[in-house]
């Protein structure tokens, strides 16, 4: 069986639908690794010499010789007059190692138990041979410049033969066979956006094609075999994919357990992978998941063929470079095939002495289980400690659950039992590890404490004074609980500001409870319930209100007029109707654009009257409030009292008077050109704008001529407008008046019309 995975935290959080808290185990360090400088400039290639104990790395261009370390990559020597190698190949014995040297034109066959030179191989000039690989029992070696390339063959009696592949190539092929001898040759090469890739079947020293096709490879920098020899794993940066491509028609045949990505790819005797982007990651070839996963340091990045598998598998070695290509670091990643496992334990909480609880142990690892499983193989030991136990006893049955998607993927382990009554309560949890997963363990504690539970309530919350009510309550656990403890109440209201017990009630086993009260004094009616805890618990308080009816009282505001001048007094009368026990009321003032403020306080008289005066500057909201009393509701109510401003106007440049019928006119002449209007607002506010209207009289009544609407007035409070006499009628009448209209958000004082000014306009000049 093949399982989907997700993240530890939600594997653990789905389990047994508990209230959990999740804490990660222990991971094993299976996949520990070692830093190690490397004493040569650059890094161009790598193998493992296993049974001679030797670890070769060639630094390629600019280099004279090939490293040798030990398989710890200690004891650093460096076998020389090897310039420039670059591509390197063990014989299929382990006797030799051959390093292609492109710029001798040259392959090197070095003895790897003297690491010394034994041959060198003569390709001709211009070949430049770079990469090298042994299949078929024939040493093989992709040559050329940039522009054309080919296959070349060294056999046994070291003859050299090129253009063993009749096709032709962009540039000098890279070839990979299967890390163990056998007879399957690949090779590739870039050529712009894809990669060509060929297959052989190597046999007697020649060559047979098996396929060729261009793969979406654009950056292509190396690739692998599989160990069977069925496939091909190629790493990209820029077209990372899992695809598996089949050596003998180069199809897409399946996925690899993970993605192939970076720069280089490594594949193991037994089948396993490595291949990683800014450092490597171990993974079988097919399922889901991975072994081990190691990061370079930030400043270092991956490099071409930098990945190389001990043939026990026991190791991987990778070369990680600095971003211009050089100061090579060697990494040893030990136990590369054994996955780190995780237990998590999910468990109730808070736990109080004596309740049950219930915990699940969940494994995980970054290796999801095989076909055919349904539990991580292996065996699970799990310990309990308590003041009983000290040394602790093992849990004799866990529950134990397959794997199932989406609540445990690698199976769990549940341990249902009772918390202690004093001390505290530890779990050992062992892994055993089996196969490719590693050993893990966890130490835990349950906390065992009182806590409060939880408390809901519901009451009305509007009643009827001197009705029955009913308040009900219920009690919360986060698990099954302990029966223990009472609920005590105290009850709050405008006849006992500072509450009084009104006795205890019973909780029934699932935690309710229930209480009924008949209210006399209206209001707020406040019951705090106290659950007390009981041997096991923490004390709860929860509180309910219900507001209990009071009858409306009458209560009114009046003031002795509706308009006053500025300076003027203002009575103000607030009459209480009837109350239970409180007679006193408050006055406020609140001037426009200010805060309100108390202007009297006291006990109506016996009429229900409180008076206050009050001296006016700008209009006033006056209110009465009554606070309320045991049966009778709170009430405010209001009144407005506005200020009128006076207006005053002036006309200007009149030559002098006349009267016609019993109202005076100001007499202008044409030729004075203008006639002036001022009219002066007091008091003037913020926003305050003056209109003026001009009517003409004629046909027996009054027509309205003209405008002037809403002008702003000037810092004094005066406006004024003007008009060109000769836009009057001869010996016409007319007259004028303002309007003052106040700001519409915050106004101080009311509007007021100005009185209508009279004047008639006669033609000429005055003699």
């Amino acid at each position: 069986m093949k399982l989907a995975r997700f993240s530890p935290p939600i594997v653990a959080a789905l389990l047994g639908g508990l209230t959990t808290v999740i804490g990660p185990g222990a991971v094993g360090s299976y996949a520990a690794a070692s830093d190690i400088p490397l004493p040569i400039a650059h890094f161009a290639h790598m193998v493992v010499d296993e049974p001679h104990g030797h670890l070769f790395i060639s630094g390629g261009a600019g280099t004279d010789g090939i490293l040798v370390t030990d398989l710890d990559g200690g004891n650093p020597t460096v076998i020389s007059g090897e310039p420039g190698a670059t591509g390197l190949a063990l014989s299929d014995d382990g006797s030799a190692l051959y390093a292609a040297l492109p710029d001798q034109d040259a392959i090197a066959a070095i003895n790897t138990e003297k690491l010394t030179e034994s041959a060198r191989y003569g390709t001709g000039a211009g070949t430049h041979p770079d990469s090298l690989a042994v299949a078929g029992g024939t040493l093989w070696f992709g040559y050329g410049t940039a522009d054309a390339g080919g296959i070349g063959s060294v056999d046994g009696a070291g003859t050299v033969t090129l253009r063993q592949d009749s096709g032709s190539w962009a540039a000098a092929p890279m070839l990979a066979t299967t890390p163990t001898p056998s007879g399957v040759l690949a090779a590739a090469v870039q050529t712009g956006d894809t990669s060509a890739f060929v297959t052989y079947r190597a046999e007697g020293g020649a060559l047979t094609r098996q396929a060729a096709k261009a793969l979406p490879v654009p950056d292509l920098s190396d690739f692998a075999v599989t160990a069977d020899g069925l496939h091909l794993a190629v790493p990209s940066f820029q077209g990372a994919t899992a695809n598996r491509y089949r050596t003998s028609d180069l199809a897409v045949d399946g996925q690899f357990a993970m993605g192939v990505y970076g720069k280089a790819v490594a594949v193991a005797p037994d089948g396993t992978m490595a291949s990683g982007d800014r450092g490597f990651v171990t993974f079988p070839e097919t399922g889901e998941g991975y072994y081990t996963e190691y990061s370079y340091a930030r400043e270092l990045n991956s490099a071409a063929h930098d990945l190389a598998w001990a043939p026990d598998e026991s190791r991987v070695y990778g070369v990680a470079v600095d971003a211009s290509g050089g100061s090579p670091t060697l990494h040893i990643s030990r136990n590369p095939e054994i996955a780190p496992v995780t237990l998590y334990e999910s468990w109730t909480i808070p736990l109080a002495p004596g309740e049950a609880y219930s915990f699940v142990v969940s494994p995980d690892s970054t290796l999801s289980l095989g076909a055919g499983e349904s539990l991580l193989p292996g065996t699970v030991h799990i310990t309990r400690y308590d003041d009983a136990d000290p040394d602790g006893v093992l849990v004799p049955d866990p529950t134990v659950s397959p794997a199932r998607i989406p609540v445990s993927f690698f199976g769990s382990y549940r341990v249902d039992g009772t918390a202690p009554l004093t001390g505290q309560l530890s779990f050992r949890v062992d892994y055993s590890g089996s196969g490719h997963y590693g050993p893990a363990g966890r130490t835990f504690d349950i906390p065992v404490a009182k806590y409060a539970p939880t408390v809901a309530l519901a009451a009305p919350s509007s009643a009827e004074r001197a009705a029955p009510l009913t308040v009900t309550g219920h009690l919360t656990w986060p698990h099954a609980h302990v029966t223990t403890g009472a609920v005590h109440v105290v009850k709050t209201d405008l006849a006992h500001p500072s509450g009084y017990s009104v006795g205890t009630v019973p909780v029934a086993a699932d935690g309710s409870f229930a209480f009924h009260d008949t209210p006399q004094a209206g209001g707020a009616n406040t019951y705090a319930f106290t659950y007390d805890g009981g041997t096991s618990y923490l004390p709860v308080t929860a509180s309910a209100k219900a507001q209990v009816s009071r009858a409306t009282p009458t209560l009114s505001v009046a003031t002795d007029a509706k308009s006053y001048h500025s300076g003027a007094t203002v009575k103000v009368t607030a009459h209480l109707g009837t109350t239970y026990n409180s007679r006193s009321v408050t006055l406020y003032d609140q001037p426009a654009g200010k805060s309100r403020t108390p202007l009297k306080s006291g006990t109506v008289d016996a009429h229900g009257n409180l008076v206050a005066y009050y001296k006016i500057t700008r209009n006033t909201v006056l209110s009465a409030a009554f606070a309320g009393d045991y049966r009778y509701a709170p009430r405010t109510v209001t009144t407005r009292a506005t200020l009128t401003p006076t207006v005053r106007t002036q006309v200007q440049w009149p030559l002098s008077t006349t009267r016609i019928g019993s109202t005076t006119y100001q007499v202008f002449y044409k030729s004075e050109v203008n006639m002036g209007f001022n009219l002066q607002v007091t008091p003037r506010q913020s926003g305050d704008c003056m209109s003026v209207y001009v009517e003409h009289y004629y046909s027996g009544t009054w027509h309205h001529v003209t405008s002037q609407s809403c002008v702003p007035l000037y810092s004094d409070g005066w406006y004024g407008y003007s008009r060109a006499l000769k836009l009057f009628a001869d010996n016409g009448h007319y007259r004028i008046r303002g309007h003052s209209t106040p700001p519409a958000e915050g106004a101080q004082t009311g509007s007021v019309w100005s009185q209508w000014t009279y004047l008639t306009v006669r033609p000429g000049s005055p003699s």
